[in-house]
């Protein structure tokens, strides 16, 4: 088989792998979220604790097919499950289209660690280290395999985007003499920085911050509550969606 043909057929594999991804990062945020294990231990249901099934474990499918609902006790499962899932897709679809080749499948785990971390975050405010360490290591990854000459630029990225927002912490700490600014925070951006570089972080928390602002004032406005300096919202979804942003829009030029 031509190499060409061998990496096609890797890309194919890895995207038809996407909703699984996408239902793994689902699952983890709601056990985190509750306050259950989020290893391999099974599956089970956290109202009344009945082992899933098989075809329960079908993305989308399954929970369409029951309406949303646990097949034993009719708990509400979150639709988080299937959105969470059909994200996964849309990153494999979206690395498809605009990264090179042999770049997908990095693409593609960049992409999910970021899903899974945002799930995670939105869930519970929390970014958990050993996410953020993989992500890192991946990024450094892929840096040495791809574009080996720039690792020292991928590692500056790395040390930016970390100490820039822990200055930012203590600052605003010393300033308000409260936290503002989450430690997670910082070690997301320091690993978005290993794929991204250094040039990359100023766009990407520009973004990240923008989106920030966006999503306060639009969810005040539904919720129809007053903007108060000491409301709380997950920093890393949006960080993880400039990150996202700077990559696919830089990386078919690697």
């Amino acid at each position: 088989m031509p190499p060409g043909d061998g990496l096609f057929l890797l890309n194919v594999y890895v995207a038809l792998a996407s909703p699984l991804v996408g239902s793994a990062a689902a699952a983890a945020a709601a056990r985190l979220a509750t306050g259950r294990p989020w290893g391999l231990s099974p599956s089970t249901c956290a109202a009344c604790g009945r082992r899933l099934g098989l075809l329960e474990f079908v993305p989308v499918v399954s929970w369409l097919v029951q309406r949303g609902k646990c097949r034993g006790c009719g708990w509400a499962i979150s639709p988080a499950y299937p959105v969470i899932e059909l994200a996964a897709v849309g990153i494999a679809a979206w690395a498809w289209l605009a990264t090179p080749d042999y770049m997908f499948v990095a693409t593609c785990v960049f992409g999910w660690l970021l899903l899974a971390l945002s799930a995670i975050d939105f869930r519970t405010f929390r970014l958990p280290d050993v996410l953020n360490a993989t992500l890192l290591v991946c990024g450094l990854l892929t840096a040495q395999l791809f574009y080996p000459d720039r690792m020292l630029e991928q590692l500056a990225g790395a040390a930016l985007g970390f100490g820039g927002l822990l200055a930012v912490e203590f600052t605003y700490r010393f300033l308000r003499k409260r936290d503002g600014l989450g430690r997670g925070d910082s070690k997301l951006l320091g690993a978005i920085g290993a794929w991204i570089g250094p040039a990359g972080i100023a766009p990407c928390v520009f973004v990240g911050a923008s989106a920030a602002i966006l999503f306060v004032l639009i969810s005040t406005r539904i919720r129809k509550r007053p903007l108060t300096g000491d409301m709380a919202i997950p920093f890393g979804p949006f960080l993880a969606a400039g990150g996202w942003l700077v990559w696919v829009t830089g990386s078919a030029q690697v």
